[in-house]
């Protein structure tokens, strides 16, 4: 099914979730399901449900996450998707109980998604607009004379650094409305790198993940359009010159990473730690995701970085009571 989902224009992407296909929903939460509609050849299509301890109006509960709606294109507008949708409703209330918070995401300007889940339920609202901004790797982005001024420390985190980053992560997570409950970090998994920032009377003043996912998810290239595929030929003839990764041919694997656990007290911190992160991670990745609520005041960090945003929609039905304070989502889930 995920074969079959391609995301066209000049630039035609695919993920990919080779070799384990489930690997990302026991990333989702505690516990979780896949529900599949079947055909005479094969799944139409298929809808994941999780359920996760998070902050809601600062304090821990369970919280359903539906997502990862896959309809065969043959037999979309044929009621598969409300089956899965039904189905999904179902299983959210039995793995995080009736009352419960449940969110989906959905691609800004994908109406018919939307519609969907707006119109399948009573009370389904959208609670908040997600942006995905991808930060081109290929050029530099060293810290500016403002990221030294601040006088930070920064480097990748240790295992000493792990108390004060949960302390410093429940002080954020509290005020973000879905923001995961954590109890440590993956500061020695392949791939997996924290970089963290301190104050220079040594105070930690914020940390982010930079993950490579190419082991569970990856984003191919099926395509370029005429103009790219003639600016990719360039590209890659002066590549070694500024020492940047190929753009791949037709089929192959982007390189890049994805932010996660984004935590800073200000957006000038976050803004100096991204800069901080691209410089070391240039010359081996083509870009850096990093996914912040468009109210977000750490939203600002992305300024002057040029990345390409791309919107994604919060629905949630028993949402907060708050509903001005800004929404965590881990972007590196889906």
């Amino acid at each position: 099914m995920a074969a079959l989902s391609t995301m066209d224009g000049d630039l035609a992407l695919r993920f990919d979730r080779e070799p384990d296909y489930f690997a990302l929903n026991r990333l989702a939460g505690s516990d979780w399901r896949v529900g599949v509609v079947d055909g005479d050849n094969g799944p139409l299509g298929c809808l994941a449900v999780a359920c996760r301890d998070a902050y809601v109006d600062g304090s821990p509960c369970s919280i359903a996450y539906v997502g990862d709606l896959k309809v065969h294109p043959s037999f979309r507008r044929q009621g598969v998707a409300r089956a899965l949708g039904q189905w999904a409703y179902a299983t959210a209330q039995d793995l995080a109980g009736p009352a419960a918070p449940m969110m989906s995401t959905v691609l800004a300007g994908n109406e018919a998604a939307a519609n969907l889940a707006l119109g399948f339920l009573p009370g389904v609202t959208r609670s908040a607009t997600i942006r995905s901004a991808s930060v081109d790797l290929l050029t530099r982005h060293r810290p500016r004379r403002a990221d030294r001024a601040l006088g930070l420390d920064v480097r990748l985190a240790e295992p000493a650094d792990e108390p004060e980053m949960l302390q410093l992560w429940r002080r954020s997570a509290i005020r973000r409305q879905f923001a995961p409950v954590l109890t440590g970090f993956s500061l020695q998994e392949p791939g997996l790198d924290y970089q963290l920032a301190r104050r220079p009377g040594g105070a930690l003043a914020g940390f982010v993940g930079l993950w490579d996912q190419h082991d569970i998810k990856q984003m191919r290239v099926m395509g370029y359009s005429a103009r790219l595929a003639a600016v990719r030929v360039a590209f890659n003839l002066a590549a070694p010159l500024f020492g940047a990764p190929r753009l791949p041919r037709p089929g192959g694997a982007l390189s890049y990473r994805t932010a996660v656990h984004v935590c800073a007290l200000d957006s000038a911190t976050l803004h100096a730690l991204l800069r901080y992160a691209c410089e070391h991670l240039h010359g081996r990745y083509s870009f850096l995701t990093v996914g912040l609520d468009i109210r977000d005041p750490l939203a600002r960090a992305l300024t002057g970085l040029r990345a390409q945003p791309a919107d994604v929609d919060v629905l949630v039905l028993n949402g907060p009571s708050d509903r001005s304070a800004p929404v965590h989502f881990e972007i590196a889930t889906v």
